[in-house]
């Protein structure tokens, strides 16, 4: 028989780093810096590996600092542009030589790294998705709960199963959309396009979301660190709407009561901040309160962990 998880034990699974200071106590992990701002964390395995790499190279990318046990760019990388080419190159040679097991699982997706006040967009490097984990930096993403309403006012909810060939977390429950924004893209532009992709939810139907706010996390996993922060929307679906995977990222949806959705997220059958995805909207519509959940403040503020990494400033347009 399967254990049952609280929903406290849920959330913490996901939110599972305390904060970067008892990270960097209790473990050796090194500063990544750009501008003097911090904007990630690079385990010394991962550093130890990046040396060897530069020191492979002409012209080293990146400068190690073992004393003060920090990571920096190169004079030479003093752009968004020329730190990005450069650890595109370097990115690839380590893919080639197996250098990091996450490089194996390359995405062809560049995720920004904010931080640079110079930069008209706040944008310090463009960092290949799959090395995300390994430089420890703070991520970005939208989460979408597509549910239904009937006349009597129950609500369902879509859950999707990814598919087998997914390259993290295959198998696991899943929002009925969800994505990383990478390549320079919004929020909303996001939005449009998972639902288009993951769920085969025309433009029309993805334009009636409505923002619920995010949640934001710092959890770890077998390739790394990940600090992120996910836009969470609500769609309510029309009646008779039945969405269908696209892209092949998705194997089959389900349409659940909502006990049922809560049943399977305390087996931990959900990818772990896909269920803090959920625990925000059963808190966000009353279902989760103080009055029936003793953990409720507790639970609260793993879902809106503060993360001391700088953010983007852009308007979610329609």
């Amino acid at each position: 028989m399967s254990m049952q998880l609280s929903i406290l034990e849920i959330v913490q699974a996901c939110n599972c780093i305390a904060s970067v200071e008892s990270l960097l106590q209790s473990e050796d992990y090194y500063r990544f810096e750009i501008g003097g701002k911090l904007v990630g964390l690079v385990s010394a395995d991962d550093i130890a590996t990046l040396q060897i790499a530069c020191s492979e190279s002409e012209l080293p990318v990146f400068e190690f600092d073992t004393r003060a046990k920090a990571l920096t760019f190169s004079q030479w990388c003093g752009d968004r542009q020329s730190r990005s080419d450069a650890v595109a190159v370097l990115l690839s040679q380590m893919r080639t030589t197996g250098a990091w097991a996450s490089l194996a699982k390359w995405r062809n997706e560049l995720y920004p790294v904010y931080g640079d006040s110079d930069d008209s967009e706040g944008i310090a490097v463009m960092i290949e998705r799959a090395a995300s984990y390994n430089f420890g930096i703070r991520t970005f993403g939208v989460h979408i709960n597509g549910i239904t309403k009937s006349e009597s006012g129950e609500v369902k909810m879509w859950v999707a199963r990814r598919a087998m060939t997914k390259q993290t977390w295959p198998g696991y429950l899943d929002q009925i959309v969800a994505g990383g924004i990478g390549n320079g893209m919004g929020v909303w532009e996001s939005v449009i396009k998972e639902c288009a992709e993951e769920g085969g939810i025309p433009e029309n139907i993805a334009q009636t979301a409505t923002q619920g706010g995010m949640i934001q996390y710092f959890t770890r996993s077998e390739l790394g660190l990940q600090p992120e922060t996910e836009f969470v929307f609500d769609l309510v679906l029309p009646e008779g709407f039945v969405p269908h995977p696209t892209d092949g990222e998705v194997d089959e949806f389900y349409l659940w009561t909502l006990d049922e959705v809560v049943e399977k997220l305390c087996l931990d059958l959900f990818k772990p901040n896909c269920a803090v995805c959920i625990v925000d909207f059963l808190i966000r519509h009353g279902r989760l309160t103080p009055e029936n959940e003793p953990d409720y403040i507790e639970i609260v503020e793993n879902i809106h962990c503060p993360l001391p990494f700088p953010a983007p400033k852009y308007p979610l347009k329609r």
